[in-house]
């Protein structure tokens, strides 16, 4: 086995991860830790900022202190967060009020008479609610910086961010450098946002104090990593056309790779990829992986006791009873985006049972999928062979099946589910000079484990109630559309 180990921390919506990687792409710790209950006070898409850093600080520790060698076999360090998350801080990096994580759609006045120019940069809008809101606060703030460089700041005392997540804010796309052009037109001051720098850049070392509440060794190499949805890209191998991958996780994230940025991909998104110069094709669903949590916090509490006593997760005891149920729930369809307030039960009848809405909820995630699958094979003019999956949904074999019926495709489940930490350890080999090529790296770090086939019977359920899904879609997209301008 490798001796080089690379230390990844994955901040996410509502949880951090720490995973030691070695250079073959095998995870050889790891801990998680889910955030606490967020304050009454704060809004609903809020969390306070010193919870990122203190949960990924926690969850290193574990992870260090599982493995036999510790923190002497790490060659770097790098970070992979959820992306579109603005916190104003002070000049130590230390946060000013909480922060606004992407699932929040705020926005000012202005903002929205700006919607066409402004585009899919939603921190800007963010940033124009706090100058038309929070003036004061506004003037205070040393920086409003992404949750990446709020932690790099921690690590290295380096307030940096890359492309993946500085595109949310007032970017130039054909640069990747803030705009004046747009910083002006918005208000927004240049000096008020973080430094932009590649992935895989070297940006520093770990400081003695972030060595001291990590475990990592004191002088560790700190490398530039990348959005979640973007190591994803690369811990699953979708690195060249022709490969598109699915995340399971609070959303879901539907992405295949691009050479160059597309202008106009109507509901989807062109982001920058996690490889500097390339490109990724990005369709979102806010909130699946929420709505399933929302069930669990909400309706489950027999099944939280029963997981106690038989030593499982309270997941895998819903799923059991999800898997009693019928592809298609009976004709139950869930639309699932409750992050607007948009949520339905459609075709809800008084013979549908709790297991019907658990496995209804799973559908939906597979319905967005096949969504933005068949949008991409239309856009790009290809046929995707197989959906690669990664996520917290991929650990569950009832899920991975739905996906393939639902996509009507091979469904390709990576060695690691943590296909996110894999991805953001090719970034740490790469700028490390492990590997020379980011096709080398993920040719030795990506292995597929299980390839599961769709069922034909289930496929043509599945058809049906995506008409369902799509008619409900057609019929809220104005409202949504409206929603995220």
């Amino acid at each position: 086995m490798s001796q080089r180990i690379f230390a990844v921390f994955d901040v996410g919506t509502t949880g951090a991860r720490s995973c030691l990687v070695d250079e073959e792409g095998r995870e050889v710790s790891k801990a998680y830790e889910e955030y606490p209950p967020v304050p009454r006070e704060l809004k609903t898409h809020e969390q306070l900022a010193e919870t990122f850093w203190r949960t990924a600080v926690n969850t290193m520790q574990r992870a260090l202190s599982s493995y036999p060698k510790g923190a002497n076999s790490v060659v770097a360090c790098v970070l992979a967060t959820t992306r579109d998350c603005i916190t104003p801080v002070d000049r130590k990096g230390l946060p000013l009020a909480p922060t606004v994580t992407w699932v929040d759609n705020r926005s000012g006045t202005k903002s929205k008479e700006m919607a066409s120019q402004i585009g899919p940069r939603k921190s800007v809008n963010k940033l124009m609610w706090f100058i038309e809101n929070k003036p004061d606060l506004f003037q205070k703030a040393y920086k409003f910086i992404t949750l990446d460089a709020l932690i790099n700041n921690r690590l290295c005392g380096k307030m940096f961010t890359e492309p993946a997540n500085a595109r949310y804010g007032p970017i130039d796309h054909a640069t990747l450098k803030w705009s004046d052009e747009m910083c002006q037109a918005t208000g927004i001051p240049v000096d008020k946002l973080a430094d932009i720098v590649d992935p895989g850049t070297v940006i520093g070392e770990v400081s003695p104090e972030a060595a001291k509440a990590t475990g990592l060794r004191k002088g560790t190499i700190v490398i530039m990593g990348s959005g979640d949805q973007q190591c994803s890209a690369l811990g699953t191998g979708t690195i060249q056309t022709g490969i598109v991958k699915a995340t399971t996780g609070t959303g879901t994230f539907v992405i295949t790779h691009t050479d160059e940025h597309i202008d106009d991909p109507y509901v989807m998104f062109s982001n920058p990829s996690a490889i500097p110069g390339k490109w990724i094709l990005e369709g979102v669903i806010p909130g699946t992986g929420l709505a399933y949590k929302w069930y669990r916090d909400q309706y489950c509490e027999r099944e939280a006791v029963i997981a106690a006593e038989t030593n499982k997760s309270v997941y895998e005891v819903i799923e059991a009873s999800a898997s009693s149920v019928p592809a298609g729930s009976d004709g139950l369809v869930i639309f699932p985006f409750m992050a607007y307030g948009k949520g339905i039960f459609y075709d809800l009848s008084f013979s549908h049972t709790k297991a019907h809405v658990a496995r209804a909820i799973m559908e939906a995630n597979g319905y967005g999928i096949k969504l933005y699958v068949d949008m991409m094979e239309s856009m790009l003019d290809l046929k995707f062979s197989e959906l690669r999956i990664d996520g917290g949904g991929a650990n569950s074999p009832l899920w991975r099946q739905i996906q393939a019926d639902c996509v009507n495709k091979t469904v390709a489940l990576p060695r690691s589910r943590d296909s996110t930490a894999i991805g953001a350890a090719v970034l740490a080999a790469v700028g490390t000079g492990v590997y020379s090529t980011y096709s080398e790296a993920v040719d030795n770090m990506f292995q597929v484990e299980e390839r599961r086939q769709p069922i034909p019977e289930h496929v043509a359920i599945y058809e049906k109630q995506f008409a369902t899904f799509n008619k409900l879609l057609m019929a809220e997209m104005p409202t949504l559309l409206e929603l995220t301008s």
